[in-house]
């Protein structure tokens, strides 16, 4: 892969020379060169936690099966850049196909639906940030000044010192939450209290797992990204500049919060789940209609707390919510994938990184790929067959 994406069509057969390693103390080094450029390895890791990890340890029950695991990706990937455009609280519209213009020619779904965001801001709940560096996003927001957040630790200067003199752990954070700690020491006019993105408030002298912070739309502080991202669909689609580039639904890609039992707390585990499930109707109905989730950090209980917590947003009858996303299923054809979070079975800890890498995948295969049908025709997808527990079958 190294070579296809420098190769140069002048080199005939002669690319070795243009591929070479220092020597370091009369012996040859490991790291490869491309001309005088290093070429640096990409990886993608699974799972936050290490049993030697001393910051965020591991359950009682800790064994090598919690521990992180690093994969080795291509020298070409470059990942994806996510532009969140709706959280909460969303109108859509489904809309026949033969009524859209400037639809790609992949779009082979009778009717599409088309979302629109209502909300100026989104109410995120960052659970990533504590890890240092890794939630680019988050840092950058909380480093803005006019950010509303909740369930953060009010720190004092002496308290962010401590921070900053911790040199290795300062420098995993971003540019822009270093310089905003930085700041607040140094300025005389600084307010009382600054908070960190990586230290959510003490609560019993633990870390709350509920921090909170209102993001602006991406689509107010990001124009130029959507603005690429518009014009790149009208080159493909080869759409008029006087038109309008429309962007319906064109994967349905569900997260599912799974839990392992929790024997101090007394909640009970949902990990029946594998990494990537299909549902057929109206089997998709019985996992949406119950919201089916695990133990949330946003509330206390666990099992269809998911569907109980939606209410304030809407004042429709529930009936009605639901009538009218069966018919939008119904007369659009989308396919429904719904990916684990959090855990998979007792042992294995995977957090948001599935749910993660799923539209990572997902964006780099072509639309018939992305047909359940085409899935299982190839053996993509396994069928979950009924099962016997405690001599009652399953299905």
């Amino acid at each position: 892969a190294v070579i296809k994406q420098n190769y140069k069509a002048e080199w005939g057969s002669n690319w070795r020379q243009h591929f070479h390693t220092d020597a370091i103390n009369g012996a040859l080094g490991h790291e490869l060169k491309y001309g005088d450029s290093p070429l640096l390895s990409s990886y993608i890791r699974v799972g936050f936690r290490s049993p030697y990890d001393k910051d965020i340890p591991l359950a009682e029950t800790s064994d090598g099966h919690l521990a992180w695991k690093t994969f080795t990706l291509r020298q070409d990937f470059f990942p994806c850049d996510k532009l969140q455009t709706e959280d909460d609280i969303t109108a859509s519209v489904v809309v026949p196909k033969a009524n859209c213009k400037g639809i790609s020619w992949r779009q082979d779904m009778p009717s599409l639906k088309y979302l629109q965001n209502v909300e100026f801001r989104l109410f995120q709940r960052p659970d990533e940030a504590i890890h240092r560096g890794y939630d680019k996003i988050t840092e950058a927001d909380m480093a803005r000044p006019g950010c509303f957040f909740a369930n953060y630790e009010p720190m004092v200067k002496e308290e962010i010192q401590k921070i900053v003199d911790d040199t290795v752990g300062f420098e995993k954070f971003t540019e822009p939450m270093q310089e905003r700690l930085l700041t607040f020491l140094e300025s005389p006019n600084s307010p009382t209290y600054c908070v960190s993105s990586a230290h959510p408030r003490l609560v019993d002298g633990k870390p709350t797992a509920n921090p909170r912070y209102l993001q602006d739309s991406m689509e107010v502080t990001d124009t130029r990204a959507f603005h690429l991202g518009s014009m790149g669909s009208r080159l493909a689609r080869m759409i008029p500049l006087g038109d309008s580039v429309p962007t319906p639904v064109n994967s349905v890609l569900c997260g599912r919060r799974n839990n392992a039992p929790d024997t101090k707390n007394k909640v009970p585990a949902l990990a029946v789940h594998n990494p990537i499930h299909y549902f057929e109707l109206p089997e998709l109905f019985m996992e949406m209609t119950s919201s089916m989730t695990g133990k949330s950090p946003s509330t206390t209980g666990a099992g269809s707390e998911g569907a109980l917590t939606k209410g304030p947003f809407n004042m429709l009858s529930m009936v009605h919510d639901l009538n009218n996303a069966l018919v939008s299923y119904a007369i659009s054809g989308y396919d429904t994938f719904i990916t684990s979070a959090g855990v998979i079975g007792p042992n294995k800890q995977v957090d948001h990184d599935i749910s993660l890498l799923v539209p990572e995948v997902w964006s780099r295969m072509r639309e018939e790929e992305r047909s359940a049908k085409y899935l299982i025709e190839k053996g993509y997808l396994e069928k979950c067959e009924p099962m016997e527990v405690d001599g009652k079958m399953v299905p």
